[in-house]
């Protein structure tokens, strides 16, 4: 009899063990942030490149043919409009110019003879000494030589211009980018043999192609942020300069160009890859949450689990929107929410919990 007692004591002792330690276990420990707001517009994310206006980048080419005596520039090198950036040769030019002056001396020597000799002739007729038809002959070998000096100049302004074009000039200040040919190489007279590229990089634009639908919710000076992976640490502020009226009909794209604040300290680099986020519409008001708050994400449907006043956990369905910077932007929790996010997993909905 008192075998069987002590049995019994023990089997209670067994079953209310498991009952004793989870009291004294007691509510799971869960940290846990209240529900954030912050002001945002809606925007539109476009990748491109940096380049020049469209007016404010060229390929400069030599326009005559030849073999180039220098390249005078070097890249990064600045330079200003007019500046002397490159020599063709041109000895078989300058031999050409010198004959069209020689010409051109020589037909102004006929026309100033021709003029003299008209006067001559013009006296003597009128003192009955000499017949009309010499004074009439006089006045046409006048007209005669002076057309022909008018020819003689042309020709020289003509013979010295394709001397000038021997000698490649910036068409603008800039900075040199690219040394396309080197001394000593053949050019052909066309853009197709260009020698430099020359830029101004004082002011830039994010130039990107963007499709369709996008394309037409833009419109020009729209405020946008640039940020590039090469410069992880910059952000820069721009506004859209131009929306294309067109779409490629192959592609379905568009042209956008977002030109950036020139007062910046430090532009990036033409050809630098980026991303411009343009906004658009008014700003307003979105609640956010740590990502690390989010558990059973799928696309845009996603849940947490919510702090409640009642000390329960309860796991609340939520819609997500953009994320940055750790945070993400939510819809379906109330502004004054707590959310747990640590730990997030294995959290049950109806638990007790205590905040940490």
């Amino acid at each position: 009899m008192c075998r069987s007692a002590w049995a019994l004591l023990l089997v209670l002792a067994a079953c209310k063990r498991p009952a004793e330690e989870e009291v004294a276990a007691g509510p799971r420990r869960v940290e846990c942030i209240l529900v954030t707001t912050r002001s945002t517009q809606d925007g539109i994310e476009v990748r491109g490149t940096v380049v020049p206006l469209p007016d404010r980048d060229a390929q400069v080419a030599a326009q005559i043919a030849g073999r180039l005596l220098g390249v005078e520039v070097r890249e990064g090198e600045e330079v200003k409009k007019g500046q002397l950036v490159a020599r063709v040769e041109a000895a078989a030019l300058e031999d050409s110019a010198r004959q069209a002056e020689a010409a051109l001396s020589r037909a102004t020597a006929e026309a100033l003879n021709a003029e003299t000799t008209q006067k001559r002739v013009a006296h003597v007729v009128e003192r009955g000494i000499a017949p009309r038809q010499e004074a009439d002959d006089a006045v046409a070998k006048l007209a005669s030589a002076k057309a022909a000096a008018v020819e003689a100049e042309a020709s020289a302004r003509q013979a010295h211009r394709q001397v000038e074009r021997a000698l490649v000039k910036s068409p603008l200040d800039g900075v040199v980018l690219k040394v396309l040919r080197q001394t000593g190489e053949l050019v052909d007279g066309t853009p197709a043999t260009a020698v430099v590229e020359i830029a101004d990089v004082t002011q830039l634009e994010l130039a990107a192609d963007v499709p369709a639908q996008d394309l037409v919710r833009l419109s020009r000076g729209a405020v946008a942020t640039l940020v590039f992976p090469g410069m992880p640490d910059a952000g820069f502020s721009a506004r859209v300069s131009m929306v294309s009226p067109s779409v490629d009909r192959a592609t379905g794209l568009g042209m956008v160009r977002v030109r950036l604040d020139s007062s910046q300290a430090k532009l990036p680099p033409i050809g630098l890859f980026g991303t411009a986020r343009i906004a658009l519409g008014e700003a307003h008001e979105v609640k956010v949450i740590p990502a690390a708050a989010l558990r059973n994400m799928s696309g845009k449907d996603a849940e947490v689990v919510v702090c409640g006043a009642d000390h329960l956990l309860h796991v609340q369905k939520v819609q997500v929107g953009a994320t940055a910077a750790g945070e993400v932007e939510v819809t379906g929790l109330p502004a004054d929410a707590r959310v747990a996010v640590q730990p997030v997993i294995g959290l049950a909905d109806g638990e007790a919990f205590e905040a940490r």
